[in-house]
């Protein structure tokens, strides 16, 4: 799917994007979904289950994916499988999903990822290489944005904050809610929800406790 160019905007004083009702989508495989798309409204039949089984790898939800590409303020993400692949599927391809949601006009100045460990140290650094060499590339183009963009990545959730099941996104005041990983990137059968508002939710404020961690619940060693 091509990445979508948010126009120009003031990062410094974020507009409110618009976002729906709250909706319970699923992602399937291509065709099997509403329009012919990969997103459906209802549970996914049979035949698009296996289908989507079958993707290595499974497509992402493709309206995370543009809600993500237009995000004015911020994108913050808690799921502590994130960068783990689904079986065959290559590192590297999971990698790019999710760089996928971060495309070169991207407005948004408030990108965090809180995840599990991933690998060895050496493995996490270099995850998080890739994402700060997209970060800079985004704020090499000043005459598509105000302010400067910054992404930071912790592999410290299940350590610091041991508390949480479910997988989150806030997309500036937007929360999603997904059974699976973020962003529709498991291939079994599983929803997110869409619509609700971060605030009224104080997801935000749950979002920073997780990312602040729980002093009591450290198991020892350096944040990751």
């Amino acid at each position: 799917m091509p990445l979508v160019s948010p126009p120009f905007v003031n990062a410094i004083v974020p507009k409110t994007r618009p976002y729906p009702e709250p909706q319970i989508l699923w992602p399937t495989a291509r065709g099997f979904g509403n329009n012919g798309g990969s997103d459906s409204g209802k549970f996914p039949s049979l035949t698009g289950i296996k289908a989507r089984r079958a993707e290595c790898p499974p497509e992402a939800l493709s309206a995370f994916v543009v809600a993500a590409n237009l995000a004015q303020d911020r994108i913050l993400v808690l799921d502590d499988f994130l960068f783990k692949p689904v079986k065959g599927q290559v590192k590297q391809t999971r990698y790019d999903q999710i760089l996928s949601w971060l495309p070169d006009g991207l407005a948004a100045n408030d990108i965090r990822f809180l995840t599990n460990s991933v690998g060895h140290q050496d493995e996490q650094q270099a995850i998080r290489k890739q994402f700060n060499e997209r970060i800079e590339a985004i704020n090499q183009r000043a005459s598509r944005r105000a302010g400067m963009a910054k992404i930071e990545i912790r592999f410290s959730l299940s350590r610091d904050f041991p508390y949480v099941h479910d997988r989150f996104a806030i997309i500036d005041n937007e929360l999603w809610h997904f059974g699976a990983t973020v962003g529709g990137l498991h291939s079994l059968v599983n929803a997110a929800t869409r619509g609700w508002d971060a605030d009224a939710h104080e997801a935000v404020r749950f979002f920073n406790d997780a990312w602040d961690g729980d002093g009591n619940a450290l198991r020892g060693g350096s944040r990751g």
